[in-house]
């Protein structure tokens, strides 16, 4: 959210496993914060990240595991689905087939974090 919202502020950034529209998520959770999207679409509208991707301008490094009963995948897919529709380029979607929403597999930890050091490497440089 951001550097969708507040783009010149972050040089870069990484979206682990990232609620990107509260209309998804955990309906208990987040009901008792935002109502309902039937009572209440304004607040889901203006709090989902995905309402919001056309301000991309910095590199994002999004990753989520496949089978996060969590936050749902599908979340991920569809933000990466509107970078794409909005002509963005400079962002990144690493997929972990085996990962719940808490990784449990040392090499997707790795995996993980090498693209992030990756990233904050090239893009965070004094």
């Amino acid at each position: 959210m951001a550097l969708f919202k507040e783009p010149d502020l972050f040089a870069a950034g990484a979206a682990l496993r990232p609620v990107t529209d509260w209309q998804h998520y955990n309906q208990p959770y987040t009901s008792r914060i935002l109502n309902t999207p039937q009572v209440d679409p304004q607040a889901y509208r203006l709090s989902s990240p995905i309402e919001f991707a056309e301000g991309l301008r910095r590199p994002l490094l999004i990753a989520h595991g496949m089978l996060d009963d969590n936050v749902l995948y599908k979340d991920s897919v569809r933000l990466a689905q509107r970078l794409i529709e909005l002509g963005k380029e400079n962002w990144e979607f690493a997929s972990y087939p085996v990962e719940p929403h808490g990784f449990r597999e040392p090499s997707s930890w790795l995996d993980e974090y090498r693209r992030i050091l990756a990233l904050f490497e090239t893009h965070l440089k004094p």
